[in-house]
């Protein structure tokens, strides 16, 4: 369930930090954003917004990013999970009624182009600003360490969804890449999944610990303690190169023969249109900052995920988002979804 800005302050929850401990712990970039912080901003907590689940890939990367902003500046600030519709709900929130006052952001990645195809025309992922990049990686292929598919890699299941049309069970994500990775995975193969819906990738992966679905997809964050568990094991990766984190295993590419299973995450901040540029600013200086702490990289290491030095501005950030928003209009006109 999640929970409103203003419902929080205004019925005196207890918020998760302290003031106290937050104006005794000076960041060496401290000086430098207090002397471009608007005044009077901000006012009360930061709003930030994970429009996934709790436990995820994107929940957990919010939440780390959020102790290293609240490091950073001295400010407050708190992690919400507004969930829906597969990540639909929230993205709709932030691009058309999010306050425009910078006291509510968004850490959203590049689902948020296919989320913007999926409203139908009601918003743009041009109604948002993208101010600060995160980080990026690719999905990892999962499936259970002693389930049907332990042994053979994903060679195998797709052999065997090819075999037994409609009967392996794939975790799901409507209307994204989980989604689009399936599809390629069907034509490539000759094969039909079970596709089982669900939230988010967190939720998915709960779901192949159970057993209740044969293949699912997941960032390193959500996996790796499963894996060292020995509870699931990887068969594929996204991208054209094997990821430095799983390097004996193979990408999806060389798998099936395809050079264009590339679907992966990138993570970054954004903040309605109409945020005043001076709060614009400090956010994207302050969320810059929070990403050059060396901590904050090495935390983002163990996590599987890289921040990407090229897009730490918010022009190469918006640049590189219409660019990859381009790349997938192409895939969703060449798959059907939308008219050419």
């Amino acid at each position: 369930m999640s929970i409103t800005r203003r419902g929080l302050i205004a019925t005196g929850a207890a918020l998760p930090f302290a003031g106290a401990a937050l104006a005794q712990d000076t960041h060496p970039a401290r000086a430098a954003l207090n002397a471009i912080k608007p005044a009077g901003y901000p006012r009360e907590p930061i709003e930030m917004v994970v429009v996934y689940p709790a436990g995820g890939g994107m929940d957990i990367t919010g939440r780390v990013v959020q102790r290293f902003f609240e490091r950073v500046t001295g400010e407050r600030s708190f992690v919400n999970n507004r969930t829906g519709g597969a990540g639909l709900v929230g993205h709709t929130w932030l691009a058309t009624q999010a306050p425009s006052d910078g006291h509510a952001i968004g850490i959203i990645a590049n689902l948020v182009i296919s989320d913007a195809a999926r409203s139908q025309g009601r918003w743009q992922v041009s109604d948002l600003d993208h101010i600060a990049h995160l980080n990026a990686e690719p999905l990892n292929l999962m499936v259970n360490a002693e389930g049907p598919f332990k042994t053979g890699g994903l060679r195998g299941l797709l052999e065997a969804a090819r075999a037994r049309p409609g009967t392996i069970r794939v975790a799901n994500v409507v209307g994204g890449y989980y989604e689009y990775l399936i599809e390629q995975l069907e034509q490539a193969s000759g094969s039909r999944f079970l596709k089982v819906p669900f939230q988010g990738g967190g939720p998915g992966i709960t779901a192949l610990l159970g057993n209740n679905v044969d293949l699912a997809f997941g960032f390193f964050a959500e996996v790796r303690g499963h894996m060292q568990g020995n509870r699931l094991l990887p068969v594929a990766v996204t991208g054209r190169q094997p990821t430095a984190f799983l390097p004996e295993t193979p990408t999806v590419n060389s798998v099936i023969g395809r050079d264009d299973v590339n679907w992966g995450v990138s993570r970054w901040i954004a903040v309605p249109k109409a945020v005043p540029a001076d709060r614009k600013a400090w956010l994207a200086a302050a969320f810059r900052a929070a990403v050059a702490d060396p901590a904050l990289v090495e935390e983002f290491r163990n996590l599987g995920a890289l921040p990407d030095p090229a897009l730490n501005s918010p022009a190469a950030l918006n640049a590189a988002v219409a660019q990859m928003a381009e790349a997938e209009r192409a895939y969703l006109v060449a798959s059907g979804r939308v008219p050419r």
